[in-house]
């Protein structure tokens, strides 16, 4: 039986803070995807609908300069977070550092998490702590950098702080220490920020999320063999305080004039042409160890609330699950990756949405009471894909 979600005993005032691409900063020169992670209007108003479906009174504030002067005047209950940043190395962490000094609760990871996790060599070094597998890597601040003795080629080389695939391309995987710096160059010219090089792992493109925070009890404890916990009827998994979704793939075969890796070309797919398969057909014992790293990594990043990580399952080891990254604050959109996990499982769009806001707001003692939340919420099949 899938996790109840739980649902407060009113309805809270809760502010859905955004950023919109139309409000991105128009000064200077940007590549054609740099903006690729903020919402439109319909997303901001999907949210907004499922969170009314469960009671609560919603206002919608973009999360720019004049947020702490709204905020101030709104005497909002909660924030429910999806801000991505317009500028700034830790963009992400902007709107949650002015929460914390307004003393405002709100959903999703906190300042600290959110600084680490865009930085994806700041993650992987974190993961390297805790021996976590990750590939090899380096990060670059210039593009005549000596390249360290333990990577091999072929490498992949991507922007370090952006997320939906944003500066993948074809050009990303080198084979070359002439094309490997080529394409550094690239990235910090174009995209203004270090470029992450790392060893390219051959082989299944692979996502887990989840939902819901670890107990006290297991918040500081190694993640045990979840292969002993059974599976929800839609194929999820409950443990101590979070529900994992089914495991999804991307199938690059059925995409074959594109590259086998998630591109930003494989997110702005439309819906219908998404090739994505949940649950992954992946043998058990790899799908439990996925899961055992999910929450692992979901842990020892103090990630909250809710959270995915992107794996590659390396061909030429037993498809041995490498962790690419985790996305503290990923896509919520309807058809994002996240989503789509949830609806394989059987949830309803507004119920995942309230899902995630309960998460956080049983955290700061605003629930009452576990129950399953009220239906509704339908997905936009025509809008692109956004991880």
């Amino acid at each position: 039986m899938a996790r109840k979600a739980p649902r407060t005993k009113r309805g809270l005032r809760v502010a859905v803070l955004h950023n919109l691409k139309k409000h991105a900063p128009a000064n200077g020169t940007h590549p054609a995807d740099a903006f690729a992670e903020l919402d439109n209007e319909s997303n901001v108003a999907a949210y907004a609908a499922a969170l009314r479906a469960a009671g609560h009174h919603i206002i919608g504030i973009d999360g720019n300069p004049d947020l702490f002067r709204r905020l101030k005047r709104l005497k909002v209950d909660i924030c429910f977070n999806t801000c991505e940043g317009y500028r700034g190395d830790a963009r992400e962490a902007q709107v949650p550092a002015l929460l914390e000094m307004m003393g405002i609760p709100y959903t999703g990871g906190k300042v600290t998490c959110l600084a680490n996790t865009l930085d994806k060599a700041a993650t992987k070094r974190i993961l390297e702590a805790y021996g976590l597998p990750t590939p090899r890597f380096q990060e670059w601040t210039h593009a005549d950098l000596p390249l360290q003795d333990h990577l091999n080629f072929p490498l992949f080389v991507k922007p370090n702080r952006e997320g939906t695939g944003i500066g993948i391309d074809g050009g990303s995987l080198v084979r070359t220490e002439e094309e490997l710096r080529a394409r550094a160059a690239y990235i910090l010219k174009e995209y203004g920020e270090t470029a992450l090089v790392e060893e390219y792992i051959p082989g299944r493109d692979i996502t887990c999320g989840l939902v819901g925070n670890l107990t006290a009890r297991e918040a500081g404890r190694p993640i045990p063999d979840l292969r002993d916990f059974p599976l929800t009827a839609g194929g999820g998994l409950d443990w101590n305080g979070v529900h994992l979704f089914p495991i999804s793939e991307v199938d690059h075969s059925r995409i074959p004039n594109m590259d086998p890796y998630y591109s930003y070309a494989v997110k702005a797919l439309t819906a219908e042409e998404y090739p994505y398969l949940c649950p992954a057909p992946i043998p058990e014992d790899i799908a439990a160890e996925v899961r055992r790293l999910t929450v692992e990594t979901f842990r020892t990043t103090q990630s909250l609330d809710f959270a995915r990580v992107d794996f590659r399952l390396h061909i030429g080891e037993n498809l041995k699950p490498y962790i690419i990254e985790i996305n503290s604050l990923p896509g919520l959109t309807p058809i994002s990756d996240l989503t789509l996990c949830a609806q394989a499982e059987g949830w309803t769009y507004a119920r995942f949405i309230q899902s995630v806001l309960n998460a956080g707001a049983e955290r700061y003692g605003l629930l009452a009471r576990r129950e399953e939340p009220e239906n509704g919420g339908a997905r936009n099949g025509t809008a692109p894909h956004a991880g």
